[in-house]
């Protein structure tokens, strides 16, 4: 199989995985918002984002690092995964005492009115969570999608049967929805185990190397860093809802951004196969050429799809969620026009990872989340979390110029090869379409 053959048919794997996982995670939020409502949905909202930041601010960019270094083969993947098994154990255990005291000091600024036990409870995933989020990255290095996508896939599914009895059925409300969360987050690394035992991949202490470590370190950290601050851009807008409103604002809000950002269907499958190929390619020409033609080809698709959901998102909010969630739309379209342009940049910081300069998307998103906060903290005071997702579109825009100035910068890339769709990607398009009315005769 053409190198572009198989870049495709793996964006079409991750494609599909995602249309599934949305769908999934859809029916998932239409079960907690109608249950709970706005308030309660609020809570849980801020409950689940502990671990996540948690696993997020101190993970150390092993993740990146592991795809990277997977497909560099520069180590063994005994070594890779051994070495990543004994991270998850001592990284948990910092984890869960850093979530303690995160909870001891933070309670009364950033999660009022949340019950302290839950937040306690939820400390419990974190192991779960930092195996998932290492152990996935290990088959994105060797690109093997279908081991990746399945893993994603049966934790939404999980996820959703669990909601739907303990949430839908046994009506045990926020603490229901943690179950839920924790038996997917279980579920997922049982999975993940199983299919490293498949490979019979030996998990030995004598295989966990401190060369692998050092290097994981010196690559990581910038990645690491970078990832920090994209999360800080994601969810510091959550913080300070509930920081200046009240967790239903939060759960009102978070509605919104949670169906705003399934406009990163089109990109995110795409970066996430273009990670590991940028990391293999042979030369700059042959990196620089399928970028700028991933990099607009998704731009064009995510303003056609960003179009189309501005004009029925009301519609949408109104049957998903009923009329305590009507002012989600007005979110989502504010929103609309960052996250559309974020995801061509998700593209390039991709490729810039894979081309061993994370350090470079640390730059941008230092930026770019300074401006959010600032604008945030201007915004919301005034215009409630309307002036949250106006704070988020333009810090979104923003990074958009900025890493497309960038990647010109680095890479003698002309602007337009990212922006404007060629002859090429025609002629691209009309096969693909000939070849769709060839599947149907």
């Amino acid at each position: 199989m053409s190198t572009a053959n198989s870049f495709i048919k793996n964006s079409l794997l991750n494609f599909n995985r995602n249309i599934l996982t949305i769908i999934l995670g859809v029916l998932s939020t239409i079960i907690i918002a109608r249950i709970l409502g706005p308030e309660k949905q609020g809570i849980y909202t801020l409950v689940v984002l502990l671990p996540n930041m948690l696993v997020t601010f101190l993970n150390i960019g092993i993740g990146p690092a592991n795809v990277y270094y997977v497909g560099k083969q520069k180590y063994s993947i005994e070594t890779v995964v051994s070495t990543n098994i004994f991270l998850i154990l001592v990284i948990s255990a910092i984890s869960i005492i850093v979530g303690i005291l995160s909870v001891i000091l933070f309670k009364h600024t950033f999660f009022k009115e949340v019950p302290t036990l839950y937040l306690f409870l939820i400390l419990m995933t974190i192991p779960f969570l930092f195996a998932n989020s290492f152990l996935q990255t290990i088959f994105q290095g060797l690109q093997d999608f279908k081991v990746f996508n399945f893993v994603s896939i049966f934790g939404s599914v999980i996820n959703l049967v669990s909601l739907a009895i303990v949430v839908l059925v046994l009506r045990l409300g926020v603490i229901g929805a943690m179950i839920s969360f924790f038996v997917s987050s279980i579920a997922s690394t049982s999975i993940l185990m199983m299919h490293l035992n498949k490979r019979h991949i030996a998990v030995q202490r004598r295989y966990v190397s401190k060369e692998f470590m050092k290097d994981s370190l010196n690559y990581g950290y910038k990645a690491h860093l970078s990832n920090i601050l994209a999360f800080l851009n994601y969810r510091a807008d959550i913080l300070l809802i509930s920081y200046f409103l009240s967790p239903a604002a939060v759960g009102i809000y978070n509605i919104a951004v949670s169906i705003a950002e399934k406009m990163w269907i089109v990109s995110q499958p795409v970066s996430t196969v273009l990670f590991p190929r940028i990391s293999s390619a042979k030369n700059d020409e042959e990196r620089n050429n399928l970028t700028a033609r991933v990099a607009r080809n998704v731009l064009w698709i995510s303003i056609i799809v960003g179009l189309a959901l501005f004009f029925v998102c009301d519609l949408l909010v109104h049957i998903m969620f009923g009329e305590k969630y009507s002012a989600a739309s007005n979110i989502i379209k504010i929103l609309l026009v960052g996250i559309t342009l974020f995801s061509a940049e998700r593209i390039l910081s991709n490729d810039l990872a894979g081309r061993g300069k994370p350090e470079l998307n640390l730059y941008t998103s230092l930026f770019t989340v300074t401006a959010n906060i600032i604008l945030n903290l201007i915004f919301i005071p005034k215009l409630g979390f309307y002036g949250a997702a106006l704070a988020t579109s333009v810090a979104y825009s923003l990074t958009f110029i900025l890493k497309i100035w960038l990647f010109c910068y680095v890479t003698k890339t002309k602007v337009l090869s990212l922006l404007l769709i060629n002859q090429q990607d025609v002629e691209l398009y009309k096969k693909f379409f000939h070849s769709i009315r060839g599947l149907r005769k």
